[in-house]
């Protein structure tokens, strides 16, 4: 059963570069070429760190904009995943691990001239997978602490818990509009996954621990579906 939480969140790693490379560096140029859309190419830099900032209360916004906000959200698994397989955890081998992902990514967007080589996005996302080795740190601690579980383990039972979002997530950026209309899609992936999962990756828990489990599932996936 461990095995099988372990190869599932393998599964999810290949998954999320993927899903965070067609959003970053693709824009999924690839997908909308496929469909008959017209490639977009965009060629702009900037290098002055927090521009972004200022230029919101230039205009009286809010200086953190829901997009930074995104960003960082959605490179917090990284410092997580660079934390997850190291054999001898270290963390500047974490944090370097997670320049090098964001380095990478505003490369490829400047090469194929796909999105904006911006410094605030490398200086954002840096601090997303920032977030990620502290909560991997914080969960070490605990888990040691406690003795009850290994961090690795906890993680392979989180992991668990995000291909219907990744799912729900896809289908809103193609077909969400604001309506309800994908709610029952959502309900189908929400309920067949939790079946497979209870069955398949959760039968050795507990009967208190399934309910504490799927009680988090089905809570975590209804917050994502309100942020979207």
């Amino acid at each position: 059963m461990k095995s099988r939480r372990k190869h599932g969140f393998q599964f999810m790693t290949i998954l999320y570069f993927m899903i965070v490379f067609s959003m970053c560096v693709s824009r999924f140029n690839v997908i909308m070429t496929i469909m008959g859309g017209q490639l977009t190419r965009v060629e702009e830099i900037n290098l002055l760190p927090f521009h972004s900032v200022r230029e919101n209360l230039q205009y009286g916004r809010n200086p953190i904009s829901w997009d930074m906000l995104y960003n960082m959200v959605m490179f917090v698994p990284f410092g997580i995943i660079y934390c997850y397989y190291q054999k001898h955890f270290r963390v500047y081998k974490a944090v370097g691990m997670s320049c090098l992902t964001t380095f990478f990514i505003e490369s490829a967007q400047f090469i194929l001239k796909t999105g904006v080589v911006d410094i605030d996005d490398f200086i954002v996302n840096t601090l997303g997978s920032l977030m990620g080795i502290m909560a991997y740190v914080i969960l070490q601690q605990i888990s040691f602490k406690n003795q009850k579980f290994e961090i690795h383990e906890l993680i392979d039972i989180s992991a668990t818990m995000l291909p219907p979002m990744f799912i729900a997530f896809v289908a809103e950026m193609f077909l969400g509009d604001g309506s309800l209309k994908l709610l029952p899609v959502h309900g189908i992936v929400l309920l067949c996954y939790g079946i497979f999962v209870y069955v398949f990756l959760i039968g050795d828990f507990t009967r208190k621990a399934k309910v504490y489990y799927l009680a988090c599932y089905v809570g975590i996936f209804c917050l994502s579906r309100v942020l979207l």
